[in-house]
Order: structure tokens, then sequence, then C-alpha cells
């Protein structure tokens, strides 16, 4: 028998639709690196709680029959203190929790363990839904906490102090009331033969299922007009309007999104008057810059918090007016030791020079500063840096569109539209989630010498495809706009 799980009920609340094709397998599976690295993090987190706890059993996975006939012996033990991942199945539900401790022989203690640094509103719906299956198992549990990590913790501390708890009880039996209110309604909607009619919700926009669903067959939905505010979208969806085409003339628009739906009802590619003007500002020679970096959970290396991010490497390319590539830098950090430090000065060493630095967003720009913050003795040096900076997104942004980026401007979205012939296909690490993960997947010891070697040329290769495709990105943009004067 197949039985409902977090992710499904939780779905449910936000659209019975999305948890109907989520019981059926119709979601498209995460794959690839970053998840892999976001799924053994989250493994060893929940490992490092259990360590917190004495007299602990953690529950072994077998046959699900098997499981679950564990768990009834488990917590009908009153020798036993503490069960890790114990599985419960009950009113065709089924729920892992993450830890239960027991208060005394009638009552529990139930804990949720969470990989993030802050405690999220969220997590209660997480503690809530364990507390639903449990209470209709008959099990009592009077007390709700979440684990979630601490902040001031460094490498080499006791292990109790990487967790900070929060008691939930009182949101978490109120919301558990709401959970099993609805919960044989849930059971009967999911479990039907006949999909639940959909209907255009905000939680579209970023919904797995939305290019099967509500999207299907939709040209120019709403979703594209760029940077589209929660009220500003439920009033269109008020108006019942889906499509671009379908606003108003008179309705409220930014600059932006009017940009956007001109040039969709008139089917041309926006260029402004003024990205000439913009792209003569930027004064030569050209660096094209771009980093790097992992945001590891457990920390690697001394003196570094959870969550911290650290820059792992950059590409750098010194151009010439029409994108002939003078000199070609490029850096990757030695991952068995935290490198930030010898990052900023090779960055100073490189970008000594005058000339303008090109990015492609503001997050270069954000990181050069938080190593200004942390090496005081570099700050000078790394602050010039940040005044050279221009952001060519933005630029792009302002002052051009095409019909095909469907109000997205990221690198990946824009470049095989302007430039089709190049594309990140063809390589072994394309993603910049990948990337981060490979690094981590070294710096963890998960990687034999063949493997480490060749994987610092994919990320090396990976960072220099960035830099490149901004040179594509630049050229054509100076190209366009010289037209357009012509």
């Amino acid at each position: 028998m197949e039985y409902i799980n977090k992710t499904v009920f939780i779905n449910y609340l936000n659209c019975p639709t999305l948890a109907w094709l989520t019981k059926r397998n119709k979601i498209p599976k995460l794959t690839g690196l970053n998840n892999d690295f976001l799924v053994y993090e989250g493994k060893i987190i929940r490992q490092k709680a259990w360590q917190i706890f004495n007299n602990v059993v953690v529950q072994k996975k077998v046959g699900d029959e098997d499981v679950f006939l564990q768990t009834k012996k488990l917590v009908a033990d009153y020798n036993i203190d503490t069960v890790c991942n114990a599985c419960f199945v009950q009113g065709g539900y089924y729920v892992k929790v993450d830890i239960l401790k027991r208060i005394d022989k009638n009552s529990w203690h139930l804990f949720e363990v969470k990989s993030g640094s802050k405690y999220k509103v969220k997590y209660i719906n997480d503690v809530a839904f364990a507390a639903m299956v449990l209470s209709k198992a008959n099990i009592n549990v009077s007390k709700y906490s979440v684990l979630y990590l601490s902040n001031s913790y460094r490498l080499g501390m006791q292990i109790d102090s990487l967790f900070k708890e929060i008691d939930s009880t009182e949101k978490v039996e109120l919301t558990l009331l709401d959970f099993l209110s609805v919960s044989d309604q849930a059971i009967k909607e999911i479990s039907s033969e006949n999909m639940p009619e959909p209907y255009l919700k905000r939680s579209c926009k970023n919904c797995p299922v939305f290019d099967i669903c509500m999207g299907k067959n939709v040209n120019n939905h709403i979703f594209d007009l760029p940077r589209l505010s929660v009220p500003v979208m439920e009033e269109l969806i008020a108006l019942k309007v889906d499509t671009i085409d379908k606003v108003p003339d008179d309705f409220k628009l930014t600059q932006m999104q009017k940009i956007v739906k001109d040039s969709v009802l008139t089917n041309t590619t926006y260029i402004s008057n003024t990205l000439l003007s913009e792209l003569s500002n930027i004064k030569q020679p050209y660096y094209y810059l771009d980093f790097e970096s992992v945001t590891m959970i457990m920390p690697l290396y001394p003196d570094i918090a959870p969550h911290t991010q650290v820059l792992t490497q950059f590409s750098l390319d010194k151009t010439d007016n029409v994108g002939n590539i003078l000199n070609h830098y490029e850096y990757i950090a030695d991952y068995t030791k935290d490198c930030r430090r010898e990052f900023a000065m090779q960055l100073i060493k490189c970008l000594k020079q005058d000339g303008t630095i090109i990015t492609y967003s503001n997050s270069e720009r954000i990181s050069i500063l938080k190593l200004a913050r942390l090496f005081e003795d570099l700050s000078d040096s790394l602050n010039k840096i940040v005044d050279r900076i221009v952001d060519l997104e933005l630029i792009l942004k302002k002052n051009y569109y095409d019909v095909n980026f469907h109000g997205r401007s990221s690198i990946k979205k824009v470049l095989p539209v302007l430039v089709p012939k190049e594309t990140y296909l063809d390589l072994e690490i394309g993603y910049g989630g990948d990337a981060a993960a490979s690094f981590a997947f070294m710096a963890m010891g998960m990687y034999d010498e063949k493997q480490i070697e060749q994987t610092k040329m994919n990320l090396l290769k990976y960072c220099a495809k960035d830099t490149a495709a901004m040179i594509y990105i630049h050229q054509f943009l100076i190209n366009i706009a010289k037209n357009k004067y012509s």
C-alpha cells in the first residue's frame, strides 16, 4: 500500500492538484551533484543531532512492514529513552520522525532537525505533519521542538553547540488541529482517480508542474513579467488575466514590466535610446570577472560558521574593444584549507591595473566588500576594485529585451537567445550549484586523486565559460547599439 507523505500533504495545503500530481510521480525529480550534496548534508546534520541525546536507538529501514513493527516495539520499550529515524504509518499517512525523546511512560518530546541557521515559520508545518500522524497512531506527544543550526558554532566545538532549540509546542498544536480537520478530505482528493481542477494562484509561479498544468500551451504568461510583486500578481489573477496581452492598458506596471508588455504586444525586440551611451561609458580595457563559491552547512575550516559562503575560484578575461582575449587569469582554492585571504590577494594582483571590471549580477561586488571587511589590511585595494565594477546584467535589463527571455535575465537564459551557438551543454559541470557541490565533495574527502584533478579541470572550464559568455553578450549589445544608430 502507498501512503501519503509529508511532501504530498504540504503540497495539498497549497494546491490539491499539485498534491495529486506529486502522489503520481509527475513532479520532475531533482537530480545532479547539487541535489546529491544537499541530501548528503541533511543526512549528516541529522546524524549530528542524534549524538546530543543519550540512550539512543536509531531505527534501521528494512522492508516497510518490518519497519512499522519495529517502531511499535521501540516506542513500547520503556528502557529506551530516545528513538531516532522512527517510521510511523496510520490512517493512510506515513512519516519518519527525526527524534523522539521519552518524557515518561505516557508521553514523548518530538524534535525536528533542520539544516538552516535561522528559524523559519514553515518549519511548523513539517512538525505538525509528524504530530498529525503520531496523533492518529495514538502516540502521545506533549512537547515539540525544532533544532536548527547555531551561527556561533565553530569547528572543534562540542557537538551540542551546533544546535539551537526552540519550543514550538503551542504553534504546532494549533496547526495540528487544522491538519486533522482536513486530513480525511486530503486522503479522498489525493487518492481520487480524477485530478482536482487546477486554478491560477500565486503559488503557480514557482510550481514544478506549472508547464504541464496552468502554463501548458500558454504563451507570454503574466509570470513572464519581471519582478512581479505578490499584490500585483493577485490583482491580475483576480481580474482573470493570465497572459501579458490581456493586461489592461491602464494597469500600473513598472518600467521594466512595461518594456516586456510592449515587446510582447508588438512582437519586437526592445532597444533603448540610451544603450549606446551606457555602453560607451564603460572604459577600456575590459576585465570580465566571475566568482564561484560554496556554502557548506557543516563548516570544514576553522573560524567559519555554518552556512558561511566561501569563495573558491575566479575567472578573469582581459579583452580589447572587439572582444579578443588578451589575457586570461584563473584561480582555484586549495580545498584542504580556507583560502579566502589568498583569493583576495590573487584578485588584487590580477586587477592592479586600470580598466573597467565587468560582472554579470551584483554578487561579485557584494563578495569583494565582504572580503574587505574580513581583511582590513586589504580593504583599500579591494574597495578600489569595487569602484571599477560595472554590472552588465543591469545594463541589459534596462536597455534590451527579447521576448524569448520570458522575463528572465540570467546569463544562462540570455546567452542562447543572443548567441545561439554558445551553450553550457558541452560542459561536465554546467550549473553553479553543481560547481559548489563538486568543490564541497573534494573538501569532504569524497574524491580520489584522479577525480580531484578532473573536477578541478571541469570547475575551471565552467567558470571560464561564464566570463566568455559575458564577452559574447557585451559584444552583442555593442553591435546592436551601433547598428541602431548607423
